[in-house]
């Protein structure tokens, strides 16, 4: 089964601490279908996303799909209530491709300035082994301090995981 999991840290550099983890081959050899990280600079409006590098891909969705994600996390609410539209209009508009209200809800609560994300599409397996490498990552800024990233994961079914191969990949 294909998984979307998301792994979100209080730090801007955990994230990227965790992709190179796998670049040195310190997770095994772990193959995604594509990924992304997030990294939200304090005092910036939004965060900046950029595709996955170290990590061997069979597929790209691009930053189209990884930007509209993150996009409508941070700015959905917004952009919905400039509109006049409902609180959380955009919400519905990724659930055909396994990413819900539920899981964009997470997404808010957990990636805020100041964070940073480590996003991927890969096997249910590979992001099990993900899971396990993700809090090695994370480094304390005081030393009585444990600082653990937030996990968000959902398995797509067959066809929502054609249909993001279908809409996003180039």
């Amino acid at each position: 089964m294909t998984e979307l999991g998301v792994w979100t840290y209080p730090s801007v550099d955990g994230a990227r601490r965790l992709e190179q983890r796998m670049s040195d081959g310190a997770v095994g050899d772990i193959v995604v279908t594509d990924g992304a990280i997030v990294t939200w600079m304090p005092g910036r409006a939004s965060p900046h996303v950029r595709e996955l590098q170290g990590a061997a891909r069979t597929g790209s969705l691009g930053v189209g799909f990884w930007g509209m994600l993150f996009g409508i996390v941070v700015s959905g609410p917004d952009l919905a209530g400039l509109a006049g539209g409902p609180t959380r209009t955009l919400d519905g508009s990724l659930t055909g491709v396994g990413v819900d209200r539920e899981v964009l809800a997470e997404l808010r609560r957990a990636l805020r300035p100041g964070c940073s994300a480590f996003a991927v599409i890969c096997a249910e397996e590979t992001a099990t082994l993900i899971e396990g490498a993700s809090s090695t990552v994370a480094r304390p800024l005081r030393a009585d301090e444990r600082v653990v990233p937030t996990s968000t994961r959902r398995r797509l079914t067959d066809n929502q995981d054609l249909a993001l191969r279908r809409v996003f990949s180039g």
